[in-house]
């Protein structure tokens, strides 16, 4: 669970391969209903894309989920769907899955899987997919679907030499990046299915990395940028279809390089990776580069990550905020030099901070690191309150912060979220198709709440059918519930265990879509009669059938199927 991993969804992994490169984190065949993989096989698709995977970072672990018949010839989307679901039940349950590839697909768009897509999208693992290999020299092609989805990371093919290879369907505004396809994993394997797997285990190393060293997962967006580094990555030469369109190459070192450079080093230091764990303070002790390269090449694969914070730390003492400024490094120093010993700990919360001051989040979104770094500047000497108790030069504060609603711009639906809402509060948002909007929330352990996500049945909006889970500090699901409301609301009555921050994570049911009002209250009593007699009957989604189809080979005419 701690060791990060790519989801293989595909036609399984054979039994000799794993005899050379270790078992599968987690396996399942989900078109038999067995888990066996295998099939008394001695290669398959599935093994060349795990190999592809190998090749291109092996800290990184496997979780092999077949979709296919062991033929290969035959191809069920509903088992896709299982398997899709199963890695968003795997992520909830703490495994760490830093990307899923997908080498096959079809013309036409298969509307079964986009909301199970969307969902591990909703949890920071992006999909990464082949573009596929009905393409020519004499014109551009759309990549099929998933990877021609808007949130989807689409990978072309190149020769190895950097020119686009003949059968990629390649298209710009499309294409990711390019990957050699040709004659890899091995000499006479071709195509863009083995290409994709490349640039999965790429997203999944920095998104390890950034989970680890800065406590989120990089969007989309980001994830691009990273890969394309930039823009600056090695360009392809141009595309025979016009002559003049050239693809960003995918180069794994250039992409972590990148990311180091962009994105971890400017908010992190290596003191704060020492200061989160005793052997490794002992062992790098005045080291802090030494510090980062065993964060990245070690670290990182043994499930560590870097729980102190340089900057809320200063921002936790008014003597250190006077001394060190925003100087994180410095105040990580002063906690393994001296703050440890004197018994100083952190309790500052950025995130609480930003969530009581609306102004704040006008200013810097969910950048808690931003929001840190303005209180030690300015909020300390204002006096600003956070969530908590507050110390500053205007002496003991202890607000609560107003409910943030999701307003014009659209929440995310992860833990950098700016919406908000307290006990005995409400906010108000929207749901359009294929979105979910997350809210951060504070609970005190042992003190009972109440959970309500209303729609049109009580009034709260006009989403017919809410659905509303709890999740924990790191976004894990704790509790769920679809129609124990009014109508069809959503209805919660939880106690934790524990005080501290959680989230609330509002959908809509199917696809319905509308305005929805999101409430918490301290629970008096039990739940209410009215709520509890009669949930209502529900008629389910048609059911989903398996789909025939066929392997692709490279420069044959485009038909669905494994790629």
């Amino acid at each position: 669970m701690g060791v990060w991993s790519v989801g293989i969804v595909d036609s399984g992994v054979v039994d000799e391969f794993e005899a050379i490169f270790g078992p599968s984190a987690y396996s399942y065949d989900y078109y038999y209903g067995n888990s066996d993989t295998d099939g008394s096989r001695t290669s398959s698709h599935g093994t060349y894309v795990a190999q592809s995977i190998e090749y291109t970072n092996v800290a990184l672990e496997r979780i092999d989920l077949q979709i296919s018949s062991n033929s290969e010839y035959y191809f069920s989307t509903s088992a896709a769907v299982s398997a899709f679901g199963q890695l968003a039940a795997l992520h909830d349950a703490g495994w760490h899955i830093g990307a899923v590839n997908v080498s096959w697909g079809a013309s036409t768009l298969n509307s079964a899987y986009v909301s199970a897509i969307d969902a591990l999208a909703d949890r920071g693992i992006l999909t990464v997919a082949a573009a596929g290999n009905g393409g020519s020299t004499a014109a551009f092609d759309f990549p099929i679907y998933p990877a021609a989805l808007s949130n989807v990371i689409a990978v072309g093919s190149h020769d190895g030499a950097g020119n686009p290879s003949g059968f990629s369907q390649n298209y710009p505004g499309y294409i990711t990046v390019l990957a050699d396809g040709e004659g890899y994993p091995e000499a006479g394997v071709d195509g863009t299915s083995f290409a994709a797997p490349q640039v999965a285990a790429g997203v999944a190393t920095v998104q390890a990395l950034a989970d680890a060293a800065l406590e989120r997962r990089l969007s989309f967006s980001e994830t691009v940028d990273v890969l394309q580094q930039g823009g600056g990555a090695t360009l392809s030469n141009p595309d025979p279809a016009d002559g003049v369109t050239r693809y960003h190459l995918f180069d794994q070192n250039g992409s972590v390089n990148y990311f180091l450079a962009r994105y971890l080093d400017p908010e992190f230091s290596g003191y704060e990776y020492m200061a989160s764990y005793g052997d490794i303070a002992s062992v790098f002790a005045g080291n802090p580069a030494g510090a980062r390269s065993h964060l990245i090449g070690t670290g990182v694969y043994e499930g560590r990550e870097v729980g102190f914070d340089g900057l809320e730390y200063i921002a936790s003492h008014g003597d250190l905020i006077q001394a060190f400024g925003t100087a994180r490094e410095t105040g990580a120093l002063h906690y393994l030099n001296a703050g440890q010993a004197e018994g100083r700990g952190v309790t500052f919360d950025g995130a609480s901070y930003l969530a009581a001051n609306a102004d704040l989040q006008a200013a810097f979104g969910g950048d808690v690191a931003a929001a840190t770094r303005h209180y030690i500047a300015n909020g300390y000497y204002e006096g600003r309150a956070t969530t908590g108790t507050s110390s500053g030069t205007g002496g003991t504060t202890t607000t609560a912060p107003p409910a943030v609603s999701e307003g014009a711009g659209d929440l995310p639906a992860n833990t950098s979220t700016s919406g908000y809402v307290g006990v005995g509060q409400s906010a108000t948002g929207s749901i359009s198709l294929y979105d979910r909007d997350w809210f951060r929330t504070e609970l005190t352990a042992g003190q009972s709440v109440i959970i309500e996500a209303r729609g049109s049945a009580s009034g709260g909006g006009t989403l017919y059918d809410p659905e509303l889970y709890l999740r924990n500090s790191s976004g894990s699901l704790l509790a769920y519930n679809l129609d124990s409301g009014a109508g069809y609301d959503a209805y919660l009555h939880y106690t934790p265990s524990q005080s501290g921050t959680f989230y609330l994570d509002v959908d809509g049911y199917s696809y319905y879509t509308g305005s929805y009002t999101l409430s918490v209250a301290s629970a008096s009593g039990n739940r209410p009669a009215a709520l509890a007699a009669d949930d209502g009957d529900r008629i389910a989604p048609a059911g989903l059938t398996a789909d025939d189809l066929a392997w692709q080979q490279p420069g044959s005419t485009a038909v669905d199927g494994l790629i």
